[in-house]
This record gives C-alpha cells, sequence and structure tokens, in this order.
C-alpha cells in the first residue's frame, strides 16, 4: 500500500499543472459572445488589467477599439459607443479606461497585445490633465495597475529590448512593482544588463511565469464573472441616420438642457455637487499650474513607441479643456496653448495621424463639465473615427 500513497498528491500536481498551462483559448466557450458584447462598455479594471476580453476582441477584424481614461464613461446618445451602434459605419468599438488611467497603464497594456495590434486601428485620446508636475504618483497608479500585463513584460523577448528597460527603470519607480520581489528582481537585472542580481533572477524566472499562469487562470474566471454597464444612456432615434449639422443641433439642445444653473459651461449636476458650494475659494486656484514640464510626457512617448514597435495605426485625439472655467481658475490661456502645442508636437513627430479639438475650448456643449469631452464633442469625434476608418 505504501506505493500508491503519494498516488493522490501526483494525481493533484498533475491536475493543477494541466489547468495551469491549459491555454485559456480552449476554455473560451465558458464565455458567450453576449458576455464579450457586455465587455465592450463595462469599463472594468479587471477587464483592462487582464488579457482574456482584449484577446478577443482585438481579433475581430472590425474592431476599432478607444483607449482613454475617465471620459469614456461621459455616456449620453452621441458617445461613440451608442452612436456607431445605431449608426453602421463598418465597425465596431470598445472603451478602454478610466478614472486614473494614464500612459503607463495603457503602455503596459498596448506591450501586452503587441500581437493583437499590427495594422490595428485604434482611437486614443489624450488628457491634459494627465500632464501635472509630478506625473502619475503612486495612489493613482495602483488602482489601475496590472500585475499581470507587469509579468508580461518580465517575460517578453520580442518588444524592443531598449524600449523594454526604458519601461521597466519607469516601473521600478512605483511601490507595487518594488514590493514584488520576484518581479522586481527580474526588472532590476534587465536594466543592469545582467549585473545585479544574475542568479536570483535566473530562479526568479520560472517562479514568474508560474505566476503569470495563475494570473491568467485568474483573469479567465475574472471574465466569466463580469458585469455590464446598464446605464449607456442610448437614443438611437436621435442620433441615427442624421447629418453632421443635425447632430451639433441636437448635441446643443441636449446640453442646453443641462446647463442652466451658471455661465461656466458646467452642467447642472456636477456644478451643484462639486463647485457652487466653494466657488469663491476655487477662483484663481490653479494660477500656479502648469502642463509643460511632466514625467507624463516620457510615459506618453512609451506609449507612441510600444504602438510603433506593434505596427498598429492609432489616431490621437487632443482634448481641450473648459476654458471658461480654466480661465475662471485662474489657468492662463496661453499656457495651456503651450501644452497643446507640445502634445501635438510629440505625436506628429511619432508620424501618427492627429485630431486637434485643442481649439474648441469655448465651444458650447464641446465638455460638459471641467475636462471631459461629451455631447457636441462626441458628434465631432464620431465624424473622425467614421472618417478614419474609411482611410
Amino acid at each position: 500500500m505504501r506505493k500508491y500513497a503519494f498516488l493522490p498528491l501526483i494525481i493533484a500536481v498533475i491536475l493543477f499543472l494541466v489547468f495551469l498551462f491549459i491555454p485559456n483559448k480552449w476554455l473560451g466557450f465558458l464565455i458567450s459572445d453576449k458576455d464579450v458584447e457586455h465587455s465592450k462598455t463595462a469599463l472594468n479594471p479587471l477587464m483592462f488589467q487582464g488579457e482574456y476580453f482584449q484577446n478577443r476582441l482585438l481579433q475581430e477584424p472590425n474592431m476599432f477599439p478607444i483607449y482613454g481614461s475617465s471620459e469614456l464613461n461621459r455616456f449620453d446618445p452621441f458617445h461613440p459607443y451608442n452612436y456607431f451602434k445605431a449608426n453602421d459605419e463598418g465597425f465596431t468599438t470598445y472603451l478602454h479606461g478610466r478614472g486614473g488611467t494614464q500612459s503607463i497603464h495603457h503602455f503596459l497594456n498596448f506591450a501586452e497585445q503587441e500581437g493583437n495590434l499590427k495594422n490595428k486601428k485604434l482611437v486614443f485620446i489624450i488628457s491634459p490633465q494627465w500632464f501635472t508636475e509630478t506625473g502619475v504618483d503612486d495612489f493613482h497608479f495602483s488602482p489601475n495597475y496590472s500585475m499581470l500585463q507587469s509579468y508580461d513584460l518580465a517575460l517578453n523577448n520580442k518588444m524592443d529590448p531598449q524600449l523594454k528597460k526604458k519601461a521597466m527603470e519607469r516601473l521600478l519607480q512605483f511601490d507595487s512593482v518594488q514590493r514584488d520581489f520576484v518581479l522586481s528582481t527580474i526588472y532590476e537585472n534587465e536594466v543592469t544588463d545582467g549585473v545585479k542580481y544574475p542568479i536570483k533572477a535566473a530562479l526568479a524566472k520560472p517562479v514568474a511565469l508560474i505566476n503569470k499562469k495563475l494570473m491568467e487562470k485568474k483573469d479567465l474566471y475574472y471574465s466569466i464573472m463580469a458585469e455590464p454597464l446598464e446605464k449607456l444612456h442610448a437614443n438611437p432615434e436621435m442620433v441615427a441616420g442624421k447629418s453632421f449639422e443635425q447632430l451639433k443641433k441636437h448635441a446643443d439642445e441636449y446640453g442646453s438642457q443641462r446647463i442652466t444653473t451658471n455661465d461656466l459651461s458646467i452642467n447642472d449636476k456636477y456644478y451643484k455637487k462639486k463647485i457652487e458650494f466653494k466657488l469663491d475659494e476655487l477662483k484663481d486656484f490653479r494660477k500656479h499650474e502648469s502642463y509643460t514640464e511632466s514625467p507624463e510626457y516620457e510615459d506618453f512617448q512609451m506609449v507612441l513607441d510600444v504602438l510603433k514597435d506593434a505596427g498598429a495605426k492609432p489616431m490621437f485625439v487632443s482634448i481641450p479643456v473648459n476654458g471658461k472655467w480654466y480661465d475662471y481658475a485662474g489657468f492662463p490661456k496661453e499656457r495651456r496653448e503651450e501644452y497643446y502645442a507640445k502634445i501635438n508636437k510629440q505625436v506628429q513627430n511619432a508620424g501618427f495621424p492627429l485630431v486637434d479639438f485643442t481649439g474648441y475650448e469655448y465651444e458650447p456643449h464641446f465638455i460638459s463639465d471641467t475636462i471631459h469631452i461629451s455631447w457636441k464633442g462626441w458628434v465631432y469625434l464620431d465624424r473622425e473615427m467614421a472618417d478614419y476608418w474609411k482611410q
């Protein structure tokens, strides 16, 4: 009997290894097409930090994804997802990003998805508020950080080596990476060209592979449990088959009904909740701020570089702030123009197409609060997306 004592343990280990290394795509039958459709607007960080849904979505030939941050959940009838559901332009879209998502998060995601980005058209919305003097800090980095994507980077042998090293050096500045002994050991070894921790790094890589496989299975589990976003505020009748001028008119009407309590072009709900009670103390509170010097520019350059390395076809969108509000807050227009010029030049130097909306700072109903594109802003973006897809 003794020779069979370890048989259950051996069987358990074998089953665990089979579970660990079986490709997720073999288990894809567990996730329905309806689940995949819901994921397009779920705006769930577990999806952004994972890979299963993204793999499946990006492999669709007519997928035209939008990457950004908090503006993506400003749903109204003119929002690109709602608009293109009502108007068939030959593609569908999904949304990637939420509040706090910045260039470094997008870089990690694109690095993991490089194999799915060859000749893939996508939209990337650049937010001015990313480019603060300090850039993204640990407090804002951690909630949107993907350990799975960081481990994928550690084991990635296809990316441009210099870009990979630059990314690792940047990521080592964050506590989430520093506290991970296995990951930080591999990163430190790579950025020093193998000088630091050669033995530890060699031992860490098999552990990293197992960790990554476990996280992939965890990602699949979360994909099965994903919940759809309910409030899309769609109104197909308002946007289907309408001309650009008609859409702008409807957007103006829609926006004017929601801005009735102030002359700062800020929707009533946001104004009452965030601004009205402290309006006086917010006067000139941004007078010492600037968006022209920031670590974010280097993070954004990595986004440009990884998309070029992947052979993707991004359309970058430079959006403005609310001009009236920023005037009131003391952030001068000249300083804003310096940021707009700098970020636009960075995109153009990379050779990518740029949609420049920064001339619409004072356009009524283009921005719905202080910084987020909505309403008429979406109408303009819808047109640009439709035109770019046809190119």
